[in-house]
């Protein structure tokens, strides 16, 4: 990751009397690619100094941190930040800070306020971090299908979440980018189930909302799969799934460099809307991907949001009957000249078990 030219970019946008405090852990790392858990980055127009502590010594040694003029070991937060900001400047910070950095730049009279320059930068992704997110995306899926060999009667929900994570882990990731939902039947009606103790039994539905953190960028997936399900059960399912996949089908169409990101909402709503579904369709389509499991843009019926080449996004349509069953198809996409790209290869039909 080109570190120094995101340190130099923050720098270019700031006036003489700012500096830009970066404290979220998130843009922490998207500036420096440290992961601990004590850092923050002063950035002003003409400097930029890493901070840590002792801790750490050994990690940032190991980092190459040429992007910033100084790497400081503090002992006392307090009184680094006194000698490195300007008496009467200005602090500038993301609006994720946390509320303890926030009190601590107002107690020093640094008037912190909200600005969009970080979050603005990591809304486009480059190259490499769109190739990173397509490496998460691969090592997702194929989990995803080591999963399937562990799915069978009597296992539970907690079962399969947990064996997710190990299967992930040893397939590279990092971790899990969010707690794996593993959802049988009317659980699955719940769009962010919490998993149980529920066994499967044979003529289940079974939704998986999971995904993985591979070098510090998140993917994010879901499938629904019919176990042994039949009869007429299985043939209101498969319409159901069938329907919601058109929506999602039809809401990519939408996905185009400079396009409003509603568009998209209002056109997986309008094929539910068609099929009298549009009611059971409770969330938005879709959320920005990257560091975070959701950044911007976040495509909903309210967004002002335009697409822009270089976003990378979730769409995942669902549809949910309260004490039956629920569907939702999700997958990750970047956005190109051309519309949007599936960053990975695993169909998005119903599975059968």
């Amino acid at each position: 990751m080109n570190f120094a030219a995101r340190v130099k970019k923050v720098s270019a946008a700031l006036k003489k009397n700012e500096f830009f405090y970066a404290a979220d852990p998130s843009d922490i790392f998207y500036l420096s690619g440290f992961s601990g858990t004590f850092a923050k980055i002063i950035i002003t127009a003409k400097k930029s100094f890493f901070i840590t502590d002792s801790r750490y010594k050994g990690v940032t040694d190991g980092l190459n941190l040429s992007s910033f003029n100084d790497v400081i070991i503090t002992s006392g937060l307090k009184d680094t930040l006194k000698k490195i900001t300007p008496s009467g400047s200005k602090a500038l910070i993301s609006p994720n800070t946390p509320l303890g950095d926030y009190l601590r730049l107002n107690k020093e009279r640094k008037n912190p306020s909200a600005s969009a320059v970080i979050s603005s930068m990591r809304l486009i992704k480059d190259k490499e971090e769109i190739e990173t997110i397509k490496a998460a995306v691969k090592i997702n899926e194929l989990t995803v299908q080591a999963l399937m060999k562990k799915i069978k009667a009597g296992v539970t929900e907690r079962d399969l979440s947990a064996e997710f994570e190990y299967l992930a882990k040893k397939l590279g990731a990092s971790s899990v980018s969010f707690n794996t939902i593993v959802a049988f039947d009317e659980n699955a009606a719940t769009p962010h189930a919490i998993v149980s103790d529920r066994k499967l039994q044979k003529g289940s539905l079974i939704l998986l909302d999971c995904g993985v953190k591979y070098k510090g960028y998140c993917s994010d997936l879901t499938r629904v799969f019919s176990f042994g399900i039949i009869g007429t059960r299985f043939k209101e399912i498969q319409r159901n799934y069938n329907i919601v996949r058109n929506a999602k089908k039809t809401a990519l169409k939408a996905v185009k460099d400079g396009n409003m990101a509603v568009l998209a909402d209002r056109e997986a709503r309008r094929v539910l809307f068609e099929r009298k579904l549009d009611k059971f369709f409770t969330h938005s389509l879709g959320h920005g991907l990257g560091i975070d499991i959701h950044e911007e843009p976040y495509v909903n019926s309210k967004t002002k949001a335009l697409f822009r080449e270089g976003m990378v996004f979730t769409c995942e349509p669902g549809i949910y009957f309260e004490g039956n069953y629920g569907i939702r198809i999700e997958d990750d996409y970047v956005v190109t000249k051309n519309g949007p790209v599936k960053l990975g290869s695993l169909d998005d039909q119903l599975i059968l078990l």
